[in-house]
C-alpha cells in the first residue's frame, strides 16, 4: 500500500470515530431547540439519548464478532450506511417519537463504527506503530466531540435544528467512499468468530429494563416499575450464568480478576455516568433557565471542550511520569467541585461562574480518561487487547446509560427545573465520590493478566 493510499485509508477509518464524537456532542448540547420546536417533554429528550445508549452498549461486542466473521471493511461500510440513514431520518422527523426511533438506529450504527474504526486503524499500522493508530482514533473522536457545541450553535444560528443531524451525513458518505476504495478487508479466524447471541439478548434486556424502569419511574404505576426492575435483575442473573458457559462470551469475567482492569473500568464507568448526565443537563439549563441562545450556549461549552482537546493528549505523557491513581483521583475531585459549583446555579448565574464550573469539569474529565483507558488495556496481555477493549467500552457505555437514566429522572421528580437540576447535581457528586474510591483502590502498576 502506497503512503497516499495508506493515509486515505486511515482517514476513512477515522471518520467513524469522528462521526460518533461530533454527532453525540451535537445532539446532546442542542436538545432544547427540539424541545421548543416540537414541545417535546424532558422524558422524550431523555429517551433520545438513552435509546442510543441501550443499543450501543448491548451490541458493541456482537458487532465486533460479526466483523471477525464477515470482514471488518464490509461491516464498517454497513455501519456507515446505517449511520447516514439514522441521521437523515432524525433530521426529517416530524415528531419526537420518530427521532427516538432513528436514535435507536444511530445506536446500532455506533456499535459498529466505534469499535471497528479503532480495529481498522490498528490493522493499517505495523505492530510497532499500534500506539499511533490508537492515538489517531482517540484524538479524532475527541476533537470532534469538543467541536460539537460550537458547531451546533453556529448551525442553529442560521439554520434549523434539523441540521444537527444532517451535518453528520457527509462523514458517513466520505467514510464509506474512502474505506471502500482504499481500505483493506481483514477477518479473524478461529474461535473468536463464535457469536454469543444469548448473551447479547440478555445484556440488552438487562440494560433496557433497568433504563425503562428508571426513566418511566414517575410516569407508570409502581407494580409495573417494580416488575421491570425484577426483570432486569433476573436478566442479569441469567446473563452471568450464560456467560459462564459461553465459549466466546460478550463479557469475560476472567478479565475482572485483574485488579487494575476492574478498578479502571469502575473509574471509567463513574466518569462516563457523570459526563453523560452533565452534557445532557448543563446545556438544557443554560438555554432553558438562563435564556441563552444555542450559539451562546455553544461558546460557553467551549470551557469544557478546550481543556478536553488540549489536556487529553498531554495526560498520555504525564501518565508515564505521575502515579495514575493521583491523576484519576484529582480528576474526580475536580468533577466533585464542578458539581458543587453547579449547585449554586439559580434563576441567574454569571457567565464567568458557569464557565469556571464547566472548565473544571473538562479538566477533570481529561485527567481521568487516559489513565483509566490505558490502565484497563495494559492490565491484559496484548493478544487479548481486542477482548479487553470491547469489554471496557461496553462497561463505559453502560455507565453512561445508568448515569443519564438516574440523573435525568431525578431532575424530573420536582416541578421546578432549577430544583431538579440541583438534585441531579447531588447524584453526580455521588458518582464522582465512587470514582475517588475506585482511584484509591487502583494499583500503581498492573500485574498483567496473561491467560483468559
Amino acid at each position: 500500500m502506497t503512503p497516499i493510499r495508506k493515509w486515505l485509508a486511515v482517514l476513512g477509518a477515522a471518520m467513524g470515530s469522528m462521526a460518533m464524537g461530533l454527532s453525540f456532542s451535537l445532539i446532546n448540547t442542542n436538545l432544547e431547540t427540539i424541545h421548543q420546536d416540537f414541545g417535546a417533554s424532558l422524558v422524550q429528550l431523555q429517551w433520545m439519548i438513552n435509546i442510543y445508549g441501550i443499543f450501543i452498549a448491548s451490541l458493541l461486542v456482537t458487532m465486533g464478532r460479526l466483523s471477525d466473521i464477515f470482514g471488518r471493511k464490509k461491516i464498517y461500510l454497513i455501519g456507515n450506511l446505517l449511520f447516514g440513514i439514522a441521521m437523515l431520518g432524525a433530521g426529517f422527523a416530524t415528531s419526537p417519537a420518530m427521532i427516538i426511533g432513528f436514535q435507536a438506529l444511530y445506536g446500532i450504527s455506533g456499535a459498529i463504527l466505534l469499535p471497528l474504526s479503532q480495529a481498522m486503524l490498528v490493522d493499517i499500522f505495523p505492530e510497532e506503530d499500534k500506539s499511533i493508530a490508537i492515538g489517531i482514533w482517540a484524538s479524532s473522536g475527541g476533537i470532534t466531540l469538543s467541536l460539537g457545541p460550537i458547531v451546533g450553535g453556529l448551525l442553529l444560528s442560521f439554520l434549523s435544528w434539523r441540521w444537527i443531524f444532517f451535518v453528520n451525513v457527509p462523514f458517513a458518505i466520505l467514510g464509506a467512499i474512502l474505506t471502500g476504495w482504499f481500505g483493506k478487508e481483514t477477518k479473524t479466524e478461529g474461535e473468536s468468530t463464535k457469536i454469543d447471541w444469548a448473551g447479547a439478548f440478555l445484556l440488552t434486556l438487562t440494560i433496557g429494563t433497568f433504563v425503562l424502569a428508571t426513566v418511566q419511574m414517575n410516569l407508570w404505576h409502581i407494580p409495573m416499575i417494580v416488575g421491570l426492575y425484577l426483570a432486569s435483575v433476573a436478566s442479569l442473573i441469567a446473563l452471568l450464568f450464560v456467560e459462564g458457559k459461553a465459549k466466546m462470551p460478550i463479557i469475560r469475567e476472567e478479565l475482572f480478576k485483574s485488579r487494575m482492569f476492574f478498578f479502571s473500568c469502575a473509574g471509567n464507568f463513574c466518569m462516563i455516568a457523570f459526563f453523560w448526565a452533565g452534557i445532557f443537563l448543563i446545556p438544557l439549563f443554560i438555554q432553558k433557565q438562563l435564556d441563552f441562545t444555542p450559539l451562546q450556549a455553544g461558546v460557553l461549552m467551549l470551557a469544557f471542550s478546550v481543556p478536553v482537546a488540549a489536556i487529553s493528549p498531554l495526560t498520555g505523557y504525564f501518565h508515564k511520569l505521575i502515579d495514575p491513581r493521583i491523576l484519576i483521583g484529582v480528576g474526580f475531585v475536580m468533577l466533585t467541585v464542578s458539581a458543587l459549583m453547579q449547585l449554586q446555579y439559580g434563576k441567574e448565574a454569571s457567565v464567568f461562574y458557569i464557565a469556571c464550573a464547566t472548565f473544571i469539569l473538562g479538566v477533570g474529565f481529561s485527567l481521568i480518561w487516559t489513565p483509566t483507558t490505558t490502565g484497563a488495556i495494559s492490565a491484559i496481555s496484548s493478544k487479548f487487547a481486542g477482548i479487553a477493549s470491547g469489554t471496557f467500552i461496553t462497561i463505559q457505555e453502560i455507565g453512561g446509560n445508568v448515569g443519564l437514566a438516574i440523573t435525568a429522572t431525578v431532575s424530573r421528580l420536582t416541578p421546578s427545573f432549577t430544583e431538579g437540576f440541583h438534585n441531579a447535581m447531588w447524584v453526580m457528586v455521588f458518582f464522582s465520590i465512587l470514582g475517588i474510591l475506585a482511584a484509591f483502590f487502583t494499583p500503581k502498576k498492573p500485574k498483567v493478566l496473561k491467560k483468559l
